[in-house]
C-alpha cells in the first residue's frame, strides 16, 4: 500500500468516523432580560444592543449599490454608526442604478471629480434629523442648498422632488431609511 493510498482511506474513514459523533454545545441562551437578549457562551455574556444604520443597511439586498457609495466615506459611515445621531436616509434601490443613464459618478468635464459626485449624491440623500414623512415638508440635506419636497402619492406612499416614490422604511436607534425607486438629484 503506498502513502498516498494510506491517506486516502483515512481520511475517508476519519471523515466517516466524525460525521457518527454528536456534537456538544457550549452555550447556554439564557432569553431576553429587559430589551437586551444575553447570551451566555462559557461564562462570557454578550449582549445584543439595538441596531444603528450601519447595521441595518447592509442587510438590505436590494441597497447594496447604494451601501457601496456610502462606504466610500468614512466620515458618513461614522455618522451612520453614532447612536447620538438622528438621520433620515433615503436609499434607492439597486434597479434605479441599472436602470438610469446619469450615473452619480457621471462627469462632463475633465475638471469634474467623480468621488466629489458621489459624495455629493449621496449627502443629497441624508437629512440631518430622523423623521416621519409628512405631505408638504421640504427637508434640508447634508449637502448644503439642497433640498428634499415631499408629497402624498395616492398609493399611500410619498413622493419626493416629483419623481422618487418610497416604498418602505425601517427604524434604527439613530434614525430611519426609506427606500425609493429613483435618485433624488
Amino acid at each position: 500500500m503506498t502513502l498516498i493510498t494510506f491517506l486516502t482511506y483515512f481520511l475517508i474513514l476519519s471523515t466517516s468516523w466524525a460525521q457518527l459523533i454528536e456534537p456538544e454545545y457550549f452555550y447556554d441562551n439564557t432569553g431576553f432580560e429587559g430589551n437586551m437578549l444575553n447570551i451566555k457562551i462559557n461564562d462570557y455574556s454578550i449582549p445584543q444592543g439595538p441596531s444603528t444604520l450601519n447595521d441595518i443597511l447592509p442587510m438590505e439586498k436590494d441597497l447594496t449599490t447604494f451601501v457601496d457609495y456610502l462606504r466610500m466615506f468614512g466620515d458618513i459611515i461614522k455618522m451612520l454608526d453614532n447612536p447620538d445621531e438622528s438621520l433620515t436616509l433615503f436609499a434607492p434601490i439597486n434597479s434605479v442604478f441599472h436602470n438610469t443613464t446619469n450615473k452619480p459618478s457621471y462627469v462632463t468635464s475633465s475638471s469634474e471629480d467623480p468621488i466629489e459626485k458621489i459624495r455629493k449624491f449621496v449627502l443629497s440623500h441624508i437629512v440631518p434629523k430622523s423623521l416621519k414623512l409628512h405631505s408638504g415638508d421640504e427637508l434640508d440635506t447634508l449637502f448644503e442648498g439642497t433640498k428634499i419636497r415631499v408629497k402624498k402619492g395616492t398609493d399611500g406612499n410619498f413622493i419626493l422632488n416629483d419623481k422618487a416614490n418610497t416604498r418602505t422604511s425601517k427604524d434604527a436607534t439613530n434614525g430611519i431609511f426609506y427606500k425609493i425607486d429613483d435618485i433624488l438629484i
